[in-house]
């Protein structure tokens, strides 16, 4: 096994334990095709300022392009390494020994960790993006093909009033859109090379650092050393923005868990997207929507258990931040698949309309409706909220429903009720008589879908 360190240290070498216990391979693994890139384009940097000869740079090049075969066929042995870096440092040894000396020419692992992790963050936020986009799209065929499904909308998990339920879905369009423009701003951050900043003073040989950031596709190079090794913000920033997604994928299935219960019972999820009981022979359980819900949690944990690592460390490089790793590929790992099994699960969504429409017989859902009926006609907002609110509570200590009252009874709470207030007790009257844009009218909700349609194409 070769070390990048020694000299100093005893050629017996390290208790296994202390190697067991220091070793981050089962977590950095993730990073070998990303640490192979990089050594490769720095062999090539080191060979343009004359650190090695053409002959060294043919032979190391050589090496590296036979490792990046074994690393995609994943057939690199990778026992018995302290990580990744030195993994792929023994096995150019052992195949070009006097050249492999060199290839480690002015270069960290403080500064080489934080380059693959940068790079792995570029690619896992396009990965991720690509997810948004997909669930977007399936959303947006849910929408299309529900235009005619008036539910009741809830604030207080009261009915409230009623919405097309496209006009809910589209409202999860938009709740997925700030989080694709949360990674593409946590994207601009990670997309700095940090090489050339060395341990944390930098280097006294004349590296090209722009050669390397241009090689590697980052749009620029840091600015300080110091920072450059020890910043881990990129990373918070990520699984930042994957928090949100989970947050938003779980507020998804909440909605989605309530709606399909028998208590509101005018949704319902595919088969395939639900598990039965193993004593219940009648149940039929969302235990996907209920994972996503769940596992919101680890994603909040991941960042959380980053915040705690940060916050005490000295400046530059600990060794602490090893444990950076594992809560930026779980939660990228996790969130993708999340996004992946969403989408796949509401092209199973099927509506209840008859179900959705008998939940909007409760004529107080049109309680905001007779408001603005009467705002129109002259009444000042105030009056004519205390003159509604005195109808449904006049209704609900008689129990009876608004349109069991006569219009002279009406009358009693506002003389402006006129015949035609019967006329707003209906459900696509009330979606139809919006008029602000984004609202819940028809119109509005098919543009809406339109315009996400021709947005999201390709």
């Amino acid at each position: 096994m070769s070390k990048l360190w020694g000299g100093r240290f005893s050629k017996e070498g390290m208790d296994p334990r202390v190697m067991k216990f220091t070793s981050s391979l089962d977590i950095d693994r993730v990073l070998s095709e990303y640490d192979c890139l990089s050594t490769r384009v720095y062999t090539e940097m080191l060979s343009k300022c004359g650190f090695i000869s053409g002959k060294e740079k043919k032979e190391l090049l050589d090496v590296l392009d036979e490792l990046s075969l074994k690393i995609k066929e994943g057939s690199l042995p990778l026992e018995g390494h302290e990580d990744i870096h030195s993994v792929i440092q023994d096995y150019v040894e052992k195949r070009a020994p006097e050249a492999a000396k060199k290839m480690h020419t002015g270069r960290s692992r403080n500064e080489q960790v934080v380059n693959d992790v940068r790079l792995y963050c570029r690619d896992s936020i396009e990965r991720v993006k690509g997810l948004i986009v997909d669930f977007q799209r399936e959303l947006t065929d849910l929408a299309g093909r529900t235009m005619d499904i008036i539910i009741p909308g809830y604030t207080h998990l009261n009915r409230a009033q009623p919405v097309l339920f496209a006009h809910l879905v589209m409202a999860y369009v938009e709740m997925l859109q700030r989080d694709l423009q949360r990674l593409e701003d946590a994207g601009r951050r990670s997309d700095i090379s940090v090489m050339g900043s060395g341990a944390i003073a930098g280097s006294a040989l004349e590296l090209d650092r722009r050669f390397i950031a241009e090689k590697l596709g980052f749009r620029n190079i840091s600015a300080n050393s110091i920072d450059a090794v020890s910043d881990r913000d990129f990373i918070a920033e990520l699984i930042a923005a994957l928090c949100f997604i989970a947050v938003h994928l779980s507020r998804i299935c909440e909605d989605l868990i309530l709606y399909s219960i028998p208590e509101f019972g005018f949704l319902e999820v595919g088969m395939d997207y639900c598990t039965g009981s193993s004593l219940m022979p009648q149940k039929k359980n969302p235990d996907v929507l209920e994972l996503v819900r769940g596992r919101s949690s680890r994603l909040i944990s991941a960042l959380n258990s980053l915040f705690v690592l940060l916050k005490g460390l000295p400046h530059s490089y600990n060794r602490d931040l090893q444990e950076d790793k594992k809560p930026l590929f779980e939660s990228v790992e996790l969130v993708s698949e999340e996004l992946a099994i969403m989408a796949g699960l509401v092209r199973t969504v099927r509506l209840k309309k008859e179900e959705a429409l008998k939940m909007l017989e409760d004529e107080f859902i049109y309680a905001t409706d007779l408001a603005e009926y009467l705002v129109r006609r002259g009444v000042a907002f105030a009056d004519a909220h205390e003159a509604v609110g005195r109808i449904v509570r006049h209704c609900a200590e008689n129990n009876i429903s608004i349109s069991d009252m006569s219009v002279p009874e009406l009358k009693d709470f506002s003389e402006k009720l006129e015949e035609d207030v019967y006329g707003l007790l209906n459900p696509e009257t009330s979606i139809g008589n919006k008029r602000t844009a984004g609202s819940t009218n028809p119109e509005f909700v098919k543009k809406e879908i339109a315009g996400w349609k021709k947005r999201l194409k390709g």
